[in-house]
């Protein structure tokens, strides 16, 4: 009787011990970080935010360190609105990584949502001290300026932006163009 309830005990034990382990976690499964962000990607591209989400967020879980999986929280976030945990994690990506460009723009344009303009901006010019053709810091700068009512800056902004290749949306287009800014085609 004396060594049922003993081993009873120690599998308890054993069991409440191995339950607060992450089976995610651990060095062994860094290995999968990168292949769960692309299949993240895969479903973000697909317009199913909510899946790519959770593989960016096991991506996390297998390798805390691997900031693209930071940065695919952070841009479904933007993409949902959801500026506070955009602006989180994005912050989070650039601790484990501070050469994506991306992050920057990205991080940037959150903030301008937010209307913390002193640090969009230098979110901005950090992205296009780093890469000159970021399209998307140009054209976070012409919404900016557009803002502000700045159509000269507005105007040299998103033709630097159309020149790196960034697509305009027709509505902000339309904007620009209502207000006598020349875009170039």
């Amino acid at each position: 009787m004396r060594s049922t309830v003993a081993i009873l005990i120690f599998l308890s034990l054993t069991l409440l011990i191995h339950a607060e382990e992450d089976v995610l976690s651990g060095p062994e499964m860094k290995q999968h970080a990168p292949g769960a962000v692309e299949i993240g990607w895969k479903y973000f591209n697909q317009g199913d935010y909510g899946t790519a989400l959770r593989r960016f967020n096991m991506a996390i879980r297998h390798d805390k360190d691997f900031a693209p999986a930071y940065y695919g929280v952070a841009y479904v976030y933007s993409a949902q609105g959801k500026l506070d945990d955009a602006i989180k994690y994005y912050r989070e990506s650039l601790k484990r990584d501070k050469t994506y460009v991306y992050t920057y723009a990205n991080l940037g344009y959150a903030l301008l949502q937010k209307e913390q303009f002193a640090e969009a901006l230098q979110m901005l010019d950090k992205a296009i001290e780093m890469d000159p053709k970021c399209g998307e810091a140009h054209l976070s700068y012409a919404n900016y300026y557009a803002c502000k009512q700045d159509w000269k800056n507005a105007e040299q902004s998103i033709n630097k932006a159309i020149k790196c290749g960034q697509k305009i949306h027709p509505e902000f287009r339309s904007t620009l163009e209502k207000h006598g800014v020349k875009i170039a085609q």
